[in-house]
């Protein structure tokens, strides 16, 4: 399974509740998308004293059964269209090495956390995943 995500940073005075209408008008677009195995369009609001972020921020997250799929997506006029709406995104992208642990369901979630670490060199992946100490899905409802 492969992980990607990218984010666009937005001005302090974007209005977010046009984040909320667009992830609300089209967020059910790809469902079904041949390979993809689920999504999570996440945002930031700069004026959400709860979590106190720093940026209004729009940061989709996908998981793919694999790249060919994620490319047919990036290739898609979909994406084309955020690209015109939003700039050009880094994106960014992992194998997840225990991906099995997949969440039944996201629609719940209040958020997710990404955790990366470096691995050292000659390292046995499969023992890897095994012995993390959590859940590589650490979503908090």
């Amino acid at each position: 399974m492969i992980v990607m995500h990218y984010r666009f940073t937005l001005p302090a005075d974007y209005p977010m509740t046009a984040i909320e209408q667009r992830i609300r008008l089209n967020g059910a677009r790809l469902n079904g998308f041949p390979g993809l195995i689920a999504k999570a369009y996440l945002y930031a609001r700069l004026d959400d004293d709860e979590l106190a972020v720093a940026e209004n921020r729009y940061a989709p997250l996908y998981f793919w059964q694999a790249a060919p799929a994620m490319q047919r997506f990036l290739q898609s006029a979909g994406f084309q269209r955020l690209v015109h709406d939003f700039g050009w995104p880094v994106i960014e992208s992992w194998l997840a090495l225990n991906g099995d642990a997949m969440p039944d369901s996201l629609d719940q979630a209040r958020f997710i956390t990404l955790r990366r670490w470096a691995i050292a060199p000659h390292s046995n992946l499969a023992d890897l995943a095994k012995n993390t100490g959590f859940s590589a899905w650490d979503v908090s409802r």
